[in-house]
């Protein structure tokens, strides 16, 4: 049974949580538009191509090798942290197989996206004076360009999407949280975990943004409104 105790202990990392999700939202708006400028590059350009754009334009290659969704993986920490606090009184174990499932999804992300490395190698390529040299850095960017779509962010994007479908299963049990907030949730995580089927897939990633930037407004004011009572 529910509690609506909300120790003062938790009322900043509820507040970090409301930020978090504004970011979040912040961060789609901008990855969408810069798509249109900058394109996710893995897949279509060839290594060359993407070590030039990194040494030329080094903030449009990062963001072309998914630099929105690492920071908004970063954001989702305070998330799901606050998720567990204020949904632990409906069910511990629940909240907090959705806590490690969001925490293991999170940290599978980083080497899925070797953002940095890559840009090193960039400017090595790019002071490289000898073809032998040169042919080594590309093989080395080639690698770590194969994990992009490997298994890391295969499970990031499945991982998290269970924990918050699972989050959100549980608002409809809470107090805390409003039907629309969770519904909104349900639907928008729920799609999400059907990714990896073909055509389909591409699908629903593409709506589930248009779900996201539905549920973050009102999920940061459930968490100020906790973070205040708090």
């Amino acid at each position: 049974m529910e509690t609506n105790s909300s120790p003062d202990r938790w009322n900043t990392l509820y507040k970090a949580a409301g930020i978090a999700a504004l970011v979040s939202e912040a961060v789609i708006l901008l990855g969408l538009v810069m798509y249109f400028f900058w394109p996710y590059a893995p897949g279509s350009k060839s290594t060359e191509q993407i070590f030039v754009m990194l040494h030329n334009h080094p903030l449009g290659g990062m963001i072309s090798l998914d630099l929105f969704l690492v920071l908004g993986n970063l954001f989702s920490l305070f998330i799901f942290l606050s998720l567990y606090v204020a949904l632990r009184p409906v069910n511990a174990s629940y909240a907090l197989m959705a806590l490690a499932l969001g925490l293991v999804g999170l940290i599978l992300l980083f080497p899925a996206r070797p953002i940095p490395e890559l840009f090193a190698l960039s400017k090595s390529y790019a002071a490289a004076t000898s073809a032998t040299e040169k042919s080594q850095l590309l093989a080395a960017g080639t690698a770590l360009l194969a994990a992009f779509d490997g298994i890391g962010w295969f499970l990031n994007t499945l991982l998290g999407a269970i924990s918050l479908l699972v989050s959100s299963l549980m608002m409809l049990r809470s107090s805390t949280f409003s039907k629309p907030v969770a519904w909104i949730g349900i639907i928008t995580n729920g799609a999400v975990c059907f990714f990896f089927v073909p055509i389909l897939g591409k699908v629903l990633l593409f709506l589930s943004l248009i779900g996201y930037l539905a549920w973050y407004i009102p999920l940061a004011r459930s968490f100020f409104r906790m973070g205040r009572r708090a």
